[in-house]
């Protein structure tokens, strides 16, 4: 599996999410949790992006991959961004055998302050490990 085919799975799942939407293109209705791959776009307010990452070149560990999630609250809700990340947390920590993936656990979160619009932010860590008969490409 890719770093791109994982970036795009974790998009899909958080898409299918009830209120959250996945687009490759075009643009994200202001009612819906706009679901980014790469950075986070300046609209709509609420949103989440996704981005792989590794700590390292270790060929220990070829099957492990790191994910962060930032999260953007609506504007003037504190607690929003937070909110967010539970839901994520609820639905993907401890999540395995799906897709090639046999499990991810959440490693770190922090908060990140409220951008100039007043929509806050933070950052979720997970690590992904993959199932043994995926290869792993970067």
């Amino acid at each position: 599996m890719t770093d791109d085919e994982l970036t795009v799975w974790i998009c899909e799942l958080l898409g299918s999410f009830p209120g959250w939407e996945w687009r490759t293109s075009g643009h994200y209705s202001a009612t819906n949790i706009a679901v980014f791959y790469g950075a986070l776009q300046t609209a709509p307010d609420r949103a989440v992006a996704v981005r792989i990452y590794t700590v390292g070149d270790d060929h220990r560990f070829p099957r492990e991959r790191r994910a962060q999630l930032q999260y953007r609250g609506a504007r003037n809700t504190p607690h929003d961004a937070d909110r967010l990340a539970s839901i994520v947390f609820a639905a993907v920590d401890g999540l395995s055998t799906v897709r090639g993936v046999s499990d991810i656990r959440r490693m770190s979160m922090a908060r990140l302050g409220a951008d100039k619009n007043g929509r806050e932010e933070r950052t979720d860590n997970y690590l992904i490990t993959l199932e043994n008969d995926q290869e792993v490409i970067s």
